[in-house]
């Protein structure tokens, strides 16, 4: 036998070494494979608690060193609150399914897959060149296109400024 066989999963398959925002074509794999490690599982707790508890003020601050998961750990929660069928699996479900030894963490997750929501991920390096980087609505106007593309509306960048 050799180690490739102890493997559930094809080993040389592709393998992307970076998060891409707007990669959608392995959407389950990519929640069923999510590892969440008890430091994760502390830290999305009370989010998904505050999330299921809304009083009004909203946002949320990811911080971590480079190559620490930060993107992978959005992209995830992402699709966990969408909760969005994708290959015949429900993302929030499958989510909490992960969960272990934790039934508050569990059912706060499911009760977040019940809000509508929608997510918008996109690299803003990328739609970036929509504009010149030392205009001080460079940012909003980033935000602008991606939200109007996404609504299916043509956007100006004369639209904001």
């Amino acid at each position: 036998m050799t180690i490739k066989n102890l493997f559930v999963k094809n080993i040389n398959r592709n393998i992307e070494t970076v998060i891409k925002a707007d990669d959608r074509d392995h959407i389950s794999d990519e929640v069923a494979e999510y590892v969440i490690t008890k430091e994760i599982a502390t830290k999305i707790q009370p989010l998904f608690n505050s999330y299921n508890n809304y009083q009004g003020a909203n946002g949320v601050w990811i911080s971590g060193f480079f190559g620490s998961g930060k993107s992978h750990l959005l992209k995830i929660l992402s699709y966990v609150f969408e909760n969005k069928n994708h290959d015949g699996y429900s993302c929030g479900e499958l989510f909490a399914e992960k969960v272990e030894n934790d039934a508050m963490l569990k059912g706060d997750i499911m009760a977040a897959t019940r809000i509508p929501s929608e997510s918008i991920l996109f690299n803003i390096d990328q739609q970036a060149q929509i504009t010149s980087k030392t205009d001080p609505n460079a940012i909003l106007s980033v935000f602008y296109k991606v939200f109007f593309d996404h609504l299916g509306i043509l956007w100006l960048s004369t639209a904001c400024g």
